[in-house]
């Protein structure tokens, strides 16, 4: 082994001697189960995030839908209008 090696395990010796005094538990706590936890509240997040995002789109298609609506009372409203013009217009030549 060389020096590199030496330091390496010296150094993971330090750290167990340093961690010994926390209750064995909590070690199991966080080196076993805190990734699984986390794991699952992530998950759970983004679920929540997921259903304000098709929320957000059913929103959406209602409000597209009453722009088609709308959309389609203008189209009326233009053609009246044309339709009018067009015969005070051939009444004016009429004259």
């Amino acid at each position: 082994m060389g020096p590199a090696e030496l330091k390496t395990i010296a150094a993971f010796v330090g750290l167990a001697q340093k961690l010994s005094g926390w209750p064995f538990g909590l070690m199991v706590f966080l080196f076993i189960l805190g990734p699984w936890l986390l794991a699952m509240i992530l998950s759970y997040m983004q679920n929540k995030r997921f259903e304000a995002v098709v929320k957000m789109y059913e929103s959406n298609v209602k409000l597209v839908e009453s722009y088609e609506s709308l959309a389609k009372d203008l189209k009326d409203v233009v053609i009246m209008n044309t339709q009018t013009n067009t015969r005070l217009v051939d009444r004016i030549d009429a004259m």
